[in-house]
């Protein structure tokens, strides 16, 4: 029986940068718990965000914010990763260099925009992703860096040329865990920290086994996720990588594949019964 389902936000249940997902998901979260199923929404995102998109079920789910840099439920944290703050001025600076793109300084609840920031972005990340987006002080000693979980990196997905902060990565790597996000994201945070790692720890505090977890996903920060679980799932349009990782790849967010699985799920009283 599955005991536990972890899911992707963006690009797998929502579309990218989206508070709004298909109601039918907050019916049949209810009834998946009414059975005893844990979920876990699982984003790069800020907790606040998600607890918007969740809205009505807010209270039934667990949280893996920040690309596993935090974890916990609608009112307590589990724990929380920051980076290391010497890291933190390094990579900014790093940042600062590379073309067209924006950065954001996230905590578990806020984020922090710098004074070149382009007021459009301003309001994506407010608007949008409703996100507490406030402006960077001139003193970076006024912000207690140790609150700092991830940066955040954003260039154009309509750009055909690589995302500019791939290479950072590299550069980062065994200091710092960076990872593609989506089409137009680059995440950095402490080393370690991983999608996979948070539910990982979620899995051993409920004491479920990956034969009885469930993940979705669409892009290569959901790979060390769903290397978790034996019922994986890519949507239709995920990264050849993740549909490579994955046990099954079914239809794409904009056909609610994933909807599809958990409806059936509990029409099985939590069986799965394959596809």
């Amino acid at each position: 029986m599955i005991r536990l389902i972890a899911t992707d936000v963006d690009g797998t249940i929502a579309a990218d940068g989206s508070c709004e997902i298909n109601p039918e998901y907050y019916t049949v979260i209810r009834k998946l718990r009414a059975l005893g199923i844990q979920v876990a929404a699982a984003s790069g995102r800020q907790k606040d965000s998600l607890l918007d998109l969740f809205a009505p079920v807010k209270e039934k789910i667990f949280y893996i914010s920040n690309n596993g840099a935090g974890l916990g439920c609608w009112n307590r944290e589990l724990y929380v990763q920051g980076m290391p703050p010497e890291l933190i001025h390094e990579l900014m600076s790093d940042v600062a260099k590379l073309p067209d793109c924006q950065m954001i300084l996230s905590g578990v609840d806020t984020c922090f925009y710098s004074p070149e920031t382009e007021d459009w972005f301003i309001r994506y990340l407010r608007e949008d992703y409703h996100f507490e987006a406030l402006p960077l002080p001139e003193n970076m000693e006024e912000i207690d860096l140790s609150g700092i979980v991830k940066i955040a990196v954003y260039h154009d997905p309509s750009d055909t040329e690589p995302h500019p902060a791939v290479p950072l990565i590299r550069k980062m790597e065994g200091r710092l865990s960076g990872m593609v996000s989506g089409r137009e994201w680059v995440d950095f945070m402490a080393p370690g920290v991983s999608k996979g790692r948070a539910l990982a720890c979620l899995q051993e505090s409920l004491q479920i086994g990956p034969e009885e977890t469930m993940v979705f996903g669409d892009q290569m920060n959901d790979i060390s996720m769903l290397q978790r679980a034996v019922h994986s799932f890519a949507v239709g349009g995920a990264r050849p990588e993740v549909k490579a990782a994955a046990a099954h790849v079914i239809a794409p967010r904009e056909e609610d594949g994933v909807l599809q699985i958990w409806k059936k799920l509990a029409d099985n009283q939590g069986e799965y019964q394959g596809e």
